[in-house]
């Protein structure tokens, strides 16, 4: 499962950088910069151990990787110390909701052949 995020790592950069931009935190390039400091961040925790933790085949890994995503990202964009406290967690939130759907759709698409198929 740590490889399916490995694989993500890209699409979920750049849509977390598009919120980011749509919530008016930056440019373009410095909402990219700054999207790829806390996914890198994050990504970095599941690589080190937490992966196996909240990456479960349980219906609760994704909560619970959004949950971890939400905290470090947002702890990351407080150290950049760009925006007040409200618009960077409104950003975190906003940005980690919509990378967890595109994740939360990945895996549905990716289901389909498996509940198509009888046995």
């Amino acid at each position: 499962m740590l490889s399916f995020y490995v694989y993500q790592f890209l699409p979920i950069v750049i849509v977390e950088a598009i919120v980011l931009w749509r919530m008016h935190w930056g440019s373009l390039p410095r909402c990219f910069y700054d999207s790829l400091m806390m996914n890198f961040a994050s990504f970095l925790g599941l690589v080190l151990g937490l992966g196996p933790y909240l990456t479960g085949s349980s219906p609760w890994g994704l909560t619970l990787f959004g949950t971890y995503s939400v905290m470090v990202e947002g702890t990351v964009l407080m150290l950049l110390e760009r925006r007040d406290a409200r618009q960077v967690w409104a950003c975190a939130l906003t940005a980690n909701l919509l990378g967890c759907i595109l994740l939360a759709i990945e895996v549905l698409v990716r289901s389909i052949p498996e509940l198509l198929s009888v046995k």
